[in-house]
């Protein structure tokens, strides 16, 4: 009876596995001090309206997987206003996490993977994540072109730049208003 038991908890496990499979990279705490050495953020949940919804598609060139948005609003360093918006969205069949924080100017402070759903391999390096700093929202920001492809991980280079358009547009269009 109890090798029958212990097969049938294991079987169970296994099968369970792909589906508890998600890694968290950092969580939002530890994200958050990051993104915001200098003080606690303004946690704000963001309900777009279809108009904002339309406009930040066509400015990012990327469907929204959602229009409700989590956004963390703070102070860098130097004293300047910048948000920090999340992004879930699916990669290839998992979900994956992505903190995007913006400067006052609308360029990309820093990216940080929370949480990635998918087969490690596939994450990209910090290394290659931090190549996006300091970009802007333009058609330079695609794999190919001004961002730089990583070979074994397409689907989450093309996900994560996606993430990176939308959440800039984000902030253009509803937080600071430019478009």
């Amino acid at each position: 009876m109890n090798l029958k038991f212990t097969f049938i908890i294991g079987v169970t496990a296994c099968l369970a596995a792909p589906i508890a499979f998600g890694e968290v990279i950092l969580t939002e705490s530890a994200a958050l001090a990051r993104a915001f050495p200098s003080g606690a953020p303004v946690r704000q949940t963001l309900y777009l309206k279809a108009p904002h919804v339309v406009a930040v598609e066509a400015i990012a060139k990327s469907k929204l997987p959602s229009p409700v948005v989590t956004v963390f609003r703070g102070r860098s360093t130097a004293g300047d206003t910048q948000d920090a918006i999340l992004d879930t969205h699916i990669v290839r069949t998992m979900p994956e996490t992505v903190m995007v924080v913006a400067g006052a100017d609308g360029s990309l402070r820093m990216a940080l993977v929370l949480q990635f759903g998918e087969p490690p391999d596939y994450l990209p390096r910090e290394g290659w994540v931090k190549t996006l700093e300091g970009k802007v929202l333009d058609d330079d920001l695609w794999p190919g072109r001004g961002v730089r492809r990583v070979s074994g991980a397409t689907l989450t280079v093309q996900a994560l730049s996606e993430a990176v358009r939308r959440c800039l547009a984000i902030d253009a269009v509803v937080l600071r208003g430019d478009q």
